[in-house]
């Protein structure tokens, strides 16, 4: 995985590129349109932002999307486990690349009622390995959680790819202060599944 080292930090200034330009674009749409209405509602911070996104160039997510892709699939290809710990710590170096690959993951969750196949849920497994809990730990097991729901209800079992991937990941402390590799292991017969998740599933699980 030497060669993704390269590749994340070149995609990291292409992150930072679009997100200044988001951000001088949601400026300056918020200041006019505060001098029509004043105080903004939340709905309209959100069109805001939407247009910004579209100003900034729509392609970046694209390519984003992309890559993520293919970092996920080198990942879990990685027989090595200095390298995939290399992966995992180029990926949390930076909040840009931390939080695009957070994003791919959940994106992936909604995904899978569209592609409801085994590869879409091995690679949002490996987006949320790659983060290695560097995010707010219920947002972690909330994750978790609709992505074993959103299997199950394409009609796949989550257990073996949870399983796969959890020994592919941080078998000790990880971004977070927590064993992603014991905690992906043991999600199925945690008290969270347990009061969180099963009560969701289809009857059939």
């Amino acid at each position: 995985m030497e060669e993704w080292n390269d590749k994340i930090v070149a995609w990291r200034r292409d992150l930072e590129t679009w997100q200044a330009r988001f951000e001088s674009e949601y400026q300056q749409l918020a200041r006019k349109r505060r001098g029509w209405f004043g105080k903004l509602a939340q709905g309209e911070l959100d069109e805001i932002a939407a247009l910004a996104r579209r100003a900034a160039g729509e392609q970046q997510a694209v390519d984003s999307f992309r890559l993520v892709t293919e970092l996920c699939d080198a990942y879990l290809g990685e027989a090595l486990p200095q390298n995939r710990a290399k992966a995992r710590a180029w990926v949390g170096a930076e909040a840009l690349t931390t939080n695009a690959v957070w994003s791919y993951a959940l994106q992936s969750i909604e995904l899978l009622a569209r592609q409801a196949n085994e590869s879409t849920l091995r690679r949002a497994l490996a987006a949320i390995s790659l983060v290695d809990l560097r995010v707010d730990y219920n947002a972690f097991l909330d994750a978790l959680g609709r992505l074993w729901i959103a299997a199950r209800k394409a009609g796949l079992d989550p257990k073996p790819h949870f399983d796969a991937v959890a020994q592919l990941s941080n078998p000790g402390m990880g971004g977070g202060g927590a064993c992603v590799g014991k905690l992906l292991a043991e999600f199925n017969s945690s008290a969270y599944f347990r009061d969180r998740v099963r009560p969701l599933l289809p009857r059939a699980a």
